[in-house]
């Protein structure tokens, strides 16, 4: 029985190991299983994770407001029109030579009669500032400016060397509003019907502005060295247009009409009385042919938009002066104007 005993035990025991030892297997491999699972799983989330990161950074790219390279110049006007108008000319011509967009404040006073096209632009960042060493001289470095950077432009910059490869758009810009026009030609029409002139096709017309005002009236101007044009020098201009156009009409307007009327009274003279806004007298002038120009930026201007014949005051500004120390006349007035 003994025997008997021990066989039952050891095959007791065996089948109990062979138990024992099936459930240490199959733990093993529920492990390896699940270690497995747990491997493939990291391996998924990192994998999704990568991708919804560069999913995600792509869209930042598509939605991100990109940096723009677009750089600005603007000028900080001061002046009077023709000043005004020098100012814009040569911010148009500085900016297109570097390849830059000009703009102008909102507040900009061109833009109530001129078509102008620049635009206004919120404050500039990154901006540097370029100022103009003296008046009535071109300066070479204006066309030297970084463009890595916006720009201000401080001066009155009057030089036709700034803007002259722009001419053409530069007429465009200043051409007068409607307003302005209508009101202009409304006035020409009725300052040659009052001379008898029915047809405008056989006569030449010749603008003269007369600046006297500040040059002659203010002290501090006139040390300074400017000057207003004589009667002999607006004289001797209509006897050299008169001896080319046997029928011209001389159109006068200035700041002190009382004083051309005194000077000047021939039939074929007519003068702009009415007391108008300096954009409309302009616009009146430039309906003329040809100019006859004393001193100051407006008379420039109005004789650079009429265009033909352009005769100016080659005595301005007074000699030895401190202005004339400054100013040069090959810059100022265009190489196809004719001094006297």
């Amino acid at each position: 029985m003994t025997g008997v005993k021990r066989l039952c035990m050891k095959l007791k025991a065996a089948g109990w190991s062979k138990h024992i030892l099936m459930l240490i297997l199959t733990l093993g491999i529920c492990l390896v299983l699940f270690n497995n699972y747990n491997e493939q799983n990291l391996i998924y989330s990192v994998s999704t994770n990568i991708i919804t990161n560069v999913y995600s950074a792509e869209l930042n790219k598509v939605n991100a407001i990109p940096r723009s390279s677009k750089k600005y110049v603007k000028v900080e006007f001061s002046g009077r029109l023709g000043n005004l108008m020098f100012e814009y000319a040569s911010l148009y011509g500085i900016a297109k030579h570097h390849n830059i967009t000009p703009i102008v404040d909102e507040g900009c006073k061109l833009r109530t009669f001129f078509k102008i096209s620049a635009v206004s632009v919120k404050p500039l960042l990154n901006l540097k500032r370029y100022v103009e060493k003296k008046g009535n001289v071109y300066e070479e470095n204006a066309f030297k400016l970084d463009t890595k950077y916006n720009w201000t432009l401080k001066g009155y910059f009057q030089s036709w060397k700034y803007f002259i490869d722009n001419s053409r758009e530069i007429r465009k810009e200043f051409q007068f509003k409607e307003n302005v026009q209508i009101e202009a030609t409304k006035q020409f029409q009725e300052i040659i019907k009052s001379k008898n002139i029915t047809n405008v096709n056989k006569h030449t017309f010749i603008a003269v502005h007369v600046r006297r005002g500040d040059f002659v009236n203010n002290q501090y101007f006139v040390n300074f060295g400017y000057s207003s044009a004589n009667e002999s020098y607006i004289n001797n201009a209509m006897t050299k247009f008169r001896s080319q156009f046997s029928n011209a009409f001389f159109i006068f307007s200035s700041d002190d009409i009382a004083w051309c009327k005194n000077h000047f009274n021939e039939s074929n003279i007519a003068f702009i009385n009415k007391k108008n806004s300096p954009e409309v007298d302009m616009a009146i002038m430039s309906h003329c042919n040809h100019t006859i120009v004393t001193t100051g930026s407006y008379g420039w201007w109005t004789a650079w938009l009429i265009g033909g014949t352009t005769i100016y005051f080659k005595d301005f500004p007074r000699k030895g002066s401190k202005l004339d120390k400054i100013f040069d006349s090959t810059t100022y007035n265009l190489p196809s104007w004719i001094a006297m």
